[in-house]
Order: C-alpha cells, then structure tokens, then sequence
C-alpha cells in the first residue's frame, strides 16, 4: 500500500511513501534520521502534477504583481502588501480569506479579488509581473507557483521548504530572506525568462512527466 502526495504534517499512515518534496521528507525524517540510519529505500519524492491545457503562456504581461493563496498571516500577506508598496507597485490578492482583519486595512495599491475559479486564475497568472509567495513556515510544495510557471509567469519566494527545490534562483524566479531581498526581486523581475518559466514547468509538472516517476 502506498501513501501518495504526502505533503502534510500528520496522519501519514501507510507502510510506504510518496513525498511532495525532499523539503517534506526530511522533515518527516526529522533530526533523528540525520543522526541515525533510517531512511526507506522505498520512500520517494514525486512532485504534483498538473495539466498544461490548464494555463496559457504569455510573453508579455500587464504591469501588476499577484499574490494567490489563503490570505493569513503565514502565507506571506503582509510582506507581498509591503514590497509592492515600497516600490510603488500595484497587488492583486486571490484567495480566501478577509485581507483587513490580518494587516488592519487594504491600502490603496491592493485589489482584492477573493475566491478565483481556474479560468480566471489562468488569466490573472499569465498577465502578472510575477506572483509573491513570501510563505513564512516550511511550504510543503507551493502549487500556486507552479501554476504561475506553467503561464511563463515568475515566481518570487522565501528561500525554505518547497520553494528551495521548485524555484531556481535566477531562472524561474528569486528566493528572498529579507526586505532587501524582496524589493531586489521585484524590480529585476524583468530579468527571468519567460519561456525558462514555462520550459521548467513543462519539463518536471506536466501529467506526461510525473506519470512515468510513478
């Protein structure tokens, strides 16, 4: 029996193991496996997959930055609210949640949208600048940013957890560790390739590949 897409902090139940990232395997491992020897030959990390009829690629975006995700404090909200507005951005926010009741209001350069179905969730992805995913804890995998690649769109992240294996600095997008790093990111955006999004994208997340992994 085998446990698939295990990206979640408890409950884990069958004998083996598919992992969403290395990042959730070893945590699960945990201190203990560093030091001893304990690992399954069996277990194994398999990415999600998705389906590319499900996005669009487009070489040229509109000039907005897009943060998709439940909208708390741990998801990141408040650092992508504050780099957009240091460098006089605009933020568009998808997602569940009540954006005043966590950063005390909606400043002006922030559209709040709400729940987004897939197909305007393909639209707002393809067009953005890039997507800010400032996760704060140990992201499991990050979906969303997947999805944002599949659209050619770059990714902007903290450098933990998923994010460290999905994202590749200056490639796909930039980790970021503090501030500084954040508002650096945002504005040499410009600078990732479009297309290295979506090839890296295709070539790891797509249903075809992650089909033969398992």
């Amino acid at each position: 029996v085998v446990e698939p897409g295990i990206g979640y902090a408890g409950g884990h139940w069958a004998r083996w193991k598919v992992f969403e990232s290395y990042a959730i395997m070893h945590a699960y491992y945990g201190m203990q496996g560093v030091g001893h020897c304990q690992s399954d030959w069996y277990d194994v990390v398999i990415p999600n997959y998705f389906d590319p009829e499900d996005f669009e690629y487009n070489e040229k975006p509109q000039d907005y930055f897009l943060f998709v995700g439940r909208i708390i404090d741990s998801k990141g909200i408040g650092i992508a609210v504050d780099v957009t507005r240091r460098i006089g951005a605009r933020l568009l926010v998808a997602g569940q949640g009540d954006l005043a009741s966590v950063i005390g209001s909606v400043p002006d350069h922030v559209t709040v949208i709400g729940y987004i179905e897939p197909k305007q969730r393909c639209e707002l992805m393809k067009n953005a600048k890039a997507l800010i995913a400032p996760t704060h804890y140990n992201e499991p995998f990050g979906g969303v940013t997947i999805e944002a690649l599949f659209c050619g769109t770059p990714t902007i992240t903290t450098d933990w957890g998923g994010f460290a294996e999905n994202n590749l600095h200056g490639v796909t997008g930039y980790r970021c560790r503090t501030m500084d790093h954040f508002e650096w990111a945002c504005k040499n955006v410009d600078k990732i390739s479009r297309k290295a999004c979506r090839d890296w994208a295709m070539n790891n997340f797509s249903l075809d590949r992650v089909a033969l992994m398992y």
